[in-house]
């Protein structure tokens, strides 16, 4: 039996404590699956009244998450839910005797809570994705980035043809009139339909040149943002609030970064203007706060904030 496997078996026969202590944590996928990850430890944190070490970020190496968020914003954010405790410190300021590996799965856990908003149509202000998300501020000079790209009303979109996206959806089946890979041809013709406000701006992991080429051919004005010199998921973070800040924003219901920009403009920001382009070959508004996963109920499941 692997460690891992063991050491959930003996966290559910002798519950672990986790009062007072330093929650050590494992996040993993995207930027915005490790973000899913943060709101359930931070819930996990509240509620059994300890705190997390910072944990690891990072897509082509590792980084820490104050090397993309401002780590001291975070906690004077959610101080006020935790009796004034800093509810995340830095590795190095915990003692090795006050550590405790967590041992809750963090997916599960977040898809549990996300499963009932999704039958309920409902998402709470006062819920802990909430509070997080509204706690979440880039470091300043990445702040600085987003500022110089939000100076007028824009219309942002994702595009999701990177190398690891045509993996994915090589393996997953989704129903009628739902598409998963877009043809770049197609959302063209989509976007070329659609009654953009201001220039376009797009994110894209990959391709950002051949995209750029491919949307000028619209007659429209393009534009993106991406710094080689900077780790993968900063650049997908300063994306994320770009995307956040446009005026409208395109994207697809099946990505949890574009359902979690779509959340983001609808619970912290107060913009509903959110849209999907995998649904019967058009971009359609969405209605559901970026809850639903599956196309057809993100354009027809009305979702209420409570």
């Amino acid at each position: 039996m692997g460690q891992d496997f063991v050491h959930k078996l003996l966290g559910k026969i002798f519950p672990v404590d986790y009062s007072g202590k330093f929650l050590q944590l494992d996040f993993r996928g995207g930027l915005c699956n490790k973000l899913h990850f943060l709101i359930s430890a931070c819930d996990i944190a509240m509620d059994k009244n300890c705190s997390l070490i910072e944990p690891e970020f990072g897509w082509k190496e590792k980084i820490l998450f104050s090397d993309i968020f401002d780590l001291d914003h975070f906690n004077a954010s959610m101080a006020a839910y935790t009796n004034g405790r800093s509810i995340m410190l830095p590795l190095s300021q915990i003692n090795s005797e006050d550590r405790v590996r967590n041992n809750m799965n963090l997916w599960k856990y977040s898809e549990k809570e996300l499963s009932k908003e999704r039958i309920d149509c409902q998402v709470s202000s006062c819920s802990t994705k909430a509070r997080v998300l509204k706690a979440l501020r880039l470091r300043p000079e990445y702040e600085q980035l987003v500022a110089a790209h939000v100076q007028a009303p824009f219309t942002a979109l994702q595009v999701r043809t990177e190398s690891d996206w045509v993996a994915y959806a090589k393996k997953k089946t989704v129903g009628n009139n739902e598409t998963l890979l877009i043809n770049l041809e197609d959302l063209l013709k989509m976007v070329a339909e659609f009654d953009l406000v201001g220039d376009l701006f797009f994110t894209s992991g990959e391709n950002h040149q051949q995209l750029l080429v491919a949307f000028q051919s619209l007659g429209v004005n393009p534009y993106y943002f991406y710094q080689p010199n900077l780790e993968y998921e900063i650049n997908a973070a300063i994306n994320f609030e770009i995307c956040c800040r446009a005026h409208y924003f395109i994207g697809l219901s099946r990505s949890s970064y574009s359902n979690l920009v779509a959340l983001k403009r609808a619970l912290i920001l107060g913009n509903d203007q959110s849209f999907i382009y995998n649904l019967n070959d058009k971009i359609i508004r969405r209605i559901d706060k970026g809850l639903q996963a599956i196309a057809h109920d993100s354009v027809t499941k009305e979702t209420t904030i409570v």
